[in-house]
């Protein structure tokens, strides 16, 4: 009996050894599958890493090259062909010495030309739109990680959702949802918000309007890394003798009793390339008449103004002299033949093979074609301009056409607008929804005096945000905001350069912007019953900046005699 007992024992135990045996195998036989797959996927991370770092060192070495203040010159390169050369574009194959041949040989990048794809004229203009690109492999199959940058000869504000080459104050719950801030001087923010009545009172209003808001992947740059916060609502400012001044209550660090995040600050070490407003539309004029640089009569006139005591008087006196080239139309009697025909009748049978003159005051209400062969052409209005578009929400006016006005610009209504609009006095957009034309193309306009947009969207609450003003908007004066009655949802940007006076009902120069995150109604006229709002789209200013401007315009943008760099997102496909 003992003997079977003991034979049972050692069958048992044979058996508890090999379930223990194969448990131990099976944990093994996992642990090495684990750190095998653990393996693969810390190779697939690093492979990624591996090529967003390549992509980013590329850009980066792009952008170091373009630095030089001096680099055209230094690189003797004077026309877009010799350009295309240097960067290494129509090459499948391009040279050691060429921008693609280094960033293919340093990086492994590749640098390909979508320039066609954006209707780029790389005969006419430096502007480029070039796709860098680098493959990996993450253990399944190859990927790519990609970047799109724009090398352009435009200044430096077209870089921007929001900014100032002085001071920049951003009051209540703007919201940055695509873009950077740039803020030359003073950066200011606040969970205060102003605004004037109908009677010329300035109110400060006593809701918490919300701090501003900067999406994850924007920055706020300034001249110093520093911004200076105050959320005290109504102890930021006060009203006095005619203008919003600061109280005391500001300090250069983000309030920590305030839900909203700090934005991400950093110094711009950047150059910042400017604009010189008359000289561009000197230019603008000069190459409309077929007088291109270097020319020496070209070099001649843009000397003249430039060195003019009184450059309007002196850009007037151009118009006069350039004017027998382009077709001159008289605003107050458009065809002296048919009284009845309108202005935009007249424009519209007019041939655009040249630009097209308005002498005096204009106000165009339909809809307006001044392109010769799907380019847009000039039209020069020597006076005031004002395009009056449509109130019902479905009809708009068209407008398709470059302009210089010699004097101010009311735009009001519904307008479509494809255009680069220099403006040489004043700008006023009232009671207006700007949308781009039908072929996707927006408006860039500048303004050398003040810049008002208001009364736009007024105590509408969307309750499905959707932009009302597509285009960048620069003045090179200074500029006050309302988005408290007023709703704005720009799509491009906006930009005070800051020169000369002060921001209306402030003693600021630069660019100030009121703004209330939440609802607004209006009782008699008046904001009423403010209604905060936590999600960042309810604000009454939300910016969602648009690089595509930079190409869309062609030359119709402001250029500079330097190159620069406006980089897109990284994405990985």
């Amino acid at each position: 009996m003992r003997r079977d007992q003991r034979g049972y024992s050692l069958i048992t135990t044979l058996l508890v050894i090999t379930v223990f045996l194969l448990l131990g195998l099976t944990i093994v036989t996992t642990a090495v599958e684990h750190a095998q797959f653990t393996t693969v996927r810390v190779d697939d991370v690093q492979s990624l890493h591996e090529a967003k770092t390549d992509v980013n060192e590329a850009v980066a070495d792009l952008k170091a090259e373009l630095s030089d203040p001096n680099f055209l010159v230094r690189h003797r390169i004077f026309a877009p062909d010799q350009w295309d050369q240097f960067l290494g574009l129509g090459s499948s194959s391009p040279g050691e010495d060429t921008i693609a041949g280094r960033l293919r040989d340093r990086y492994g990048v590749i640098m390909e030309d979508e320039s066609e794809q954006y209707d780029i004229p790389k005969n006419q203009v430096f502007l480029r739109a070039l796709r860098l690109t680098k493959t990996f492999n993450d253990g399944h199959r190859t990927r790519t990680v990609k970047r799109l940058v724009f090398v352009t000869n435009t200044p430096s504000f077209l870089k921007y959702a929001l900014g100032s080459k002085e001071t920049v104050v951003l009051n209540g719950g703007v919201y940055v949802e695509n873009g950077n801030v740039y803020t030359g001087q003073n950066a200011y923010a606040s969970n205060a918000t102003n605004y004037v009545k109908a009677n010329g009172q300035l109110t400060v209003n006593s809701s918490n309007a919300g701090m501003p808001l900067l999406s994850s992947s924007s920055i706020w740059y300034t001249n110093d890394g520093q911004l200076n916060a105050c959320g005290q609502t109504t102890g930021c400012w006060e009203a006095s003798q005619g203008r919003f001044r600061m109280k005391t209550n500001w300090a250069p660090r983000w309030p920590t009793d305030v839900p909203e995040p700090a934005p991400t600050i950093r110094q711009e070490n950047e150059d910042f390339i400017d604009v010189d407003f008359d000289l561009t539309v000197a230019d603008k004029l000069l190459q409309a008449s077929g007088i291109l640089p270097p020319s020496s009569d070209y070099i001649e006139r843009m000397e003249s103004i430039q060195e003019a005591g009184d450059k309007n008087s002196q850009l007037h006196t151009l118009v006069a002299e350039l004017s027998n080239q382009w077709t001159s139309i008289q605003s107050n009697q458009p065809d002296p033949n048919d009284p009845r025909k309108t202005l935009e009748e007249v424009i519209k049978e007019q041939s655009k093979t040249k630009p097209l003159y308005l002498d005096g005051n204009s106000v165009l209400r339909g809809d307006v074609d001044i392109q010769n062969s799907g380019v847009n052409q000039w039209l020069i209005v020597n006076g005031d301009l004002r395009l009056d578009g449509p109130t019902n929400p479905s009809t708009f006016v068209s407008v398709r056409g470059n302009f210089i006005v010699l004097g101010d610009l009311t735009l009001t209504g519904n307008l479509r607008l494809d255009a680069s609009i220099y403006v040489t006095g004043s700008t006023k957009i009232y009671q207006s929804r700007i949308e781009r034309a039908l072929n996707n193309k927006g408006v860039v306009l500048l303004s050398k005096g003040p810049l008002d947009i208001s009364r736009i969207n007024e105590f509408n609450n969307p309750t499905i945000p959707t932009p009302n003003l597509k285009g960048y908007f620069y003045t090179d004066s200074s500029a006050t905001i309302y988005a408290v009655g007023s709703y704005l949802y720009i799509e491009g940007g906006l930009f005070a350069r800051g020169n000369r006076a002060t921001a209306p009902d402030t003693d600021i120069n630069g660019l100030v912007v009121n703004a209330f995150r939440g609802q607004v109604n209006g009782e008699n006229g008046e904001p009423d019953r403010f209604t905060p709002g936590s999600d960042p789209l309810s604000s009454r200013l939300v910016v969602r900046y648009r690089p595509e401007m930079l190409v869309e315009q062609g030359t119709g943008l402001p250029f500079v005699n330097r190159i620069s760099l406006v980089v897109d997102r990284l994405e990985v496909e």
